[in-house]
């Protein structure tokens, strides 16, 4: 017996500590695959010091909640124990002690570890804290006193007053359970006075005092609280701007000192009064807090209403100047070049051959028709994708062009069938990618390509010798490599190529990893398929978002990441941002008044490396991140310089500022003030019927005014409020010595230059646009009108528009078909931009004139003619009613606008 009872212990302790291990392994299982994550990307000590730091916060958290909950009770049961009638046998007092301590260490235990994880940044950048070098304007604080450490110090007082309150509901909470079990019973329901008057001794008696001491510890809290709030008016809406107004300033903040005193000066009068034990103590110290609030109040709505409201300008006009001040500063807006630009409208044949390279690097084809071209064309197969296209510059055979880049990546969620060997083993990568001219088109009005198809047609001098993607933008599923099976490279005729990655990137599946990952991925072939072997990896986290936000979730990141050819090598950019919501005075956009471009993160589209490059020194958030986690950031200059060519002016953050810009262009606190010259961002159309709206950032490909080469910048066109005269164009510069700068170019308030919106509205004017306008969006097809170009040359604008003629069906294919190009003056309507400048300028790629005999061009030309004769014919048929006759026509203008599109 005591054999099989030995025998069956020992099962019982094996089955035991193996269900102790499975629980171990699935409650740790996500912490280690984290931990070889970071390990394997070479960021473990991020992951440790933000690890680190979540658990030396939450010990000292829970200790202090703890130990004032702990001691706390002990006081209150004591007296609670003493009070209670008929008493409690001692063994059951403990029970109850250990009950509520356990209970108490759990709940303070999961409170701790939430704050720690809510607030660990908030703690450790006020510990590690670097000076903006700006003073706020009114109590001459650095800004970083706002930005890491005041949040920190409003964060201790609202959870110290909270614990308070807590802490005094309990109180009262513990007497009320003591009176209805021990004083109910004996109290004569006739006498309720004689009853009050007995509840409220031994209230008294039993709470009094603690109460009193919370009390008094609030008031303390209180007075640090009114203080504190003193700086918190440089975030006050109440005036005419953001930030602390007249009444703020001369009124509020005299009266949140005077607050501040008085709640301490109450706080010893309450701990005076607990000593006295005289309860007048107590209660008229809270009265005269209240009334001065009450008086506070309505000294703000009287100043307000009869010293600051008839003369607002003259009293706000500092603190106006404050906040545009502050404002500029916070959007890297205080450093803005402003030149005068004439925007006449004298371009010449001899103006446009001076700047040749100018003309001829004019981007023709658009964002979208140029994406929407790819997507038809160079998928290959249907589960390849196309995310984006994004435009950049690349010295090409010699010559600097500007360039759409797309990358071919692999869709694994349409994969069909959706077997798990053919999402995770066998379809593992995207391959190659698509270059096009931005400047020129095909003689069908098809993009231009430098590199294309499967394997890699390539018409440049940039070589590519590892055209594979495993990191991109549409990649979301986790990989496993080096397999018993080859992986899928690309499709050659009916057959597949194959391939085996080569880099060293992913975890290595030993049989432990196995088991770790098919917990984690939730799927159980990992562990038991033959295929995956030990030399097996698994990549994850291969969307290099989420691969990025994962080793820094403390940035926030550019919506569009962009890749570059770099040394061979496929390399994606991501713009990464410092923000923040406390910067003094500022006005808020979109939740934020403080963003800098501080990071510039690339990643290896192969292996997956990330690196993240401080790009912004002057910076005091990223700096203190970077103090936090010990150089996270490298130095920009070990950016290799075949990447820093690439880099962009983010367009997030130029969005941004181009918003701040439509206000606070403005410096003069009296114009600021009276409205007088508020602008808008241009709004455009993509279609003849489109409702017009606001187009994202426009690219140039241009040379400065006074400069030698050409450079790509971002552009936004400004126009009136309420109005669409254009006053002025905004630049973002990108290139060597100049990224970063901002020019606003600013046209004479007496002269009508055409913003996009209104320059569509001249078209329409147009009777030879409007009528070709008309027949092109006709039978089937529809006229959709390219990204606007508005280029400045010497004193003068250019506006060229590209139109895309798109068939009516789901997979059209958008074809550049006619170029207006105009001067703001004149318009024309072309086959190809060459000939828009020819018959607008006289102007061609060889200096030829135009009209000469056998110019091409010339029968389309005839036909336009003839499409218009014929389209005016049918409208007269129309209006007389002879139906036949006008059938017969538009049969014939059909035949035409065929021979158009042809």
């Amino acid at each position: 017996m005591s054999i099989k009872r030995t025998t069956k212990n020992k099962k019982n302790m094996i089955i035991g500590a193996a269900v102790a291990v499975i629980a171990l392994l699935l409650a740790s299982s996500s912490l280690i695959a984290e931990l070889q994550w970071f390990n394997e990307v070479g960021y473990t000590r991020t992951f440790l010091t933000r690890a680190m730091a979540v658990v030396a916060l939450t010990v000292p958290i829970f200790l202090i909640l703890f130990i004032i909950s702990f001691l706390y009770f002990k006081g209150i049961t004591k007296k609670y124990d003493s009070a209670v009638y008929p008493p409690k046998p001692a063994k059951e007092i403990a029970a109850r002690n250990m009950t509520f301590n356990l209970a108490a260490g759990v709940f303070f235990l999961f409170i701790s570890v939430n704050i720690a994880l809510n607030y660990w940044y908030v703690i450790l950048q006020f510990l590690n804290s670097v000076d903006f070098n700006i003073a706020d304007p009114i109590f001459g604080m650095d800004v970083s006193f706002y930005v890491f450490k005041l949040p920190l110090l409003n964060l201790l007082i609202s959870v110290s007053r909270t614990i308070i309150v807590v802490i005094g509901i309990i109180t009262v909470a513990v007497y009320l359970v003591i009176s209805a079990s021990s004083s109910l019973g004996r109290l004569d329901l006739r006498d309720v006075k004689g009853n009050f008057e007995v509840m409220k001794t031994g209230f008294i008696q039993f709470a009094g005092k603690p109460l009193a001491v919370l009390a008094a510890i609030f008031l303390v809290l209180t007075s640090v609280d009114y203080y504190l709030a003193s700086f918190d008016i440089m975030y006050s809406p109440r005036g005419v701007v953001f930030g602390p107004g007249y009444t703020d300033v001369k009124v509020e903040v005299p009266f949140l000192y005077i607050l501040a005193g008085l709640s301490l000066l109450s706080a010893a009068v309450v701990a005076y009064g607990v000593i006295k034990k005289n309860a007048k103590f107590i209660l008229v110290p809270i009265a005269a807090i209240f009334v001065m609030n009450v008086i506070e109040g309505i000294a703000i709505i009287g100043v307000q209403s009869v010293a600051v409201t008839p003369n607002e300008l003259e009293k706000e006009r500092p603190y106006i100047s404050n906040n545009i001040e502050m404002t500029r500063k916070a959007f890297g807006l205080d450093k803005i070049e402003i030149r005068t630009f004439d925007a006449n409208k004298t371009l010449t044949k001899d103006t446009l051959e001076q700047n040749r390279d100018v003309v001829d690097s004019i981007k023709i084809n658009s964002y979208d028709q140029t994406l929407k071209f790819i997507q038809q064309t160079q998928v290959i197969r249907y589960y390849y994708d196309f995310n984006d296209v994004d435009i950049d510059r690349y010295t090409i055979n010699g010559e600097k062009k500007q360039v759409f880049l797309s990358a071919r990546e692999i869709d694994t969620s349409i994969i069909d069938p959706a077997t798990w060997q053919n999402k995770h083993l066998f379809y593992t990568h995207g391959y190659g990618v698509i270059m096009s001219d931005a400047s020129t088109v095909t003689s069908q009005g098809q993009p231009s390509f430098l590199m294309k198809d499967i394997p890699t047609t390539n018409s440049t001098d940039i070589p590519i010798e590892n055209p594979r993607l495993y990191f991109g933008e549409l990649t979301s599923d986790y990989t496993i490599v080096n397999t018993d099976i080859e992986e899928f490279d690309y499709p050659k005729g009916g057959e597949n190529e194959t391939y085996r990655y080569t880099g060293d990137s992913g975890v290595k599946l030993g049989f432990l990893n196995k088991v770790l990952y098919s917990i984690v991925e939730q799927e159980p072939k990992i562990l038991i398929s033959s295929i995956v072997n030990s030399d097996s990896r698994i990549l994850r986290r291969r969307n290099i978002v989420d691969r990025v936000s994962a080793i820094a979730p403390f940035l926030a990141y550019d919506e569009d990441p962009y890749l570059v050819i770099a040394d061979s090598k496929l390399y994606w950019i991501m713009d990464a941002y410092t923000t923040s919501s406390r910067f003094p005075y500022a006005q808020t956009f979109d939740g934020y008044n403080y963003i800098r471009n501080s990071v510039k993160v690339t990643v290896d589209a192969y292996t997956g490396e990330v690196n993240f490059y401080l790009s912004d020194k002057n910076d005091p958030i990223a700096l203190s991140f970077n103090k936090i986690f010990g150089g996270l950031f490298q130095d920009m200059s070990l950016m290799p310089e075949s990447i820093k060519v690439h880099i962009k002016y983010p367009e997030n953050l130029f969005e941004y500022q181009a918003v701040v810009m439509e206000r606070y262009h403005v410096t003069d606190p009296n114009v600021f003030y009276n409205g007088e010259d508020i602008w808008e961002r241009s709004k455009s159309t993509k279609t003849v019927v489109d409702e017009k709206s606001v187009s994202d950032a426009y690219s140039l490909f241009t040379r400065f005014p006074g400069e030698d080469e050409l450079e790509l910048i971002f552009t936004d066109y400004y126009t009136i409020k309420g109005k669409e005269n254009m006053v002025a164009i905004v630049s973002a510069r990108m290139d060597g010595e100049n990224y970063g700068k901002i020019v606003e170019f600013k046209f004479p308030p007496q002269k009508t230059v055409s913003s996009p919106y209104l320059f569509r509205n001249k078209l329409n004017q147009d009777t030879t646009i409007s009528k070709e306008l008309s027949l092109l969006d006709a039978r089937g097809s529809a006229v959709n009108f390219g990204d606007i170009v508005i280029t400045p040359i010497n004193d003068s604008l250019l506006y060229v528009v590209p139109l895309y003629l798109v068939a009516e069906g789901e997979n059209s294919i958008p074809e550049v078909k006619r170029v207006i190009v105009s001067n703001d003056d004149r318009i024309v309507i072309a086959e190809s931009l060459d000939k828009g400048l020819e018959d607008l300028f006289g102007y061609g790629p060889g200096g030829e004139t135009p009209g000469e005999p056998g110019e091409p061009g010339e029968v389309p030309g005839d036909l336009v003619q003839q499409a218009l004769q014929l389209y005016e014919a049918a409208l007269e048929a129309q209006r007389a009613g002879n139906w036949a006759e006008y059938g017969r026509l538009i049969e014939e203008l059909g035949k035409v606008i065929e021979g158009l599109q042809n």
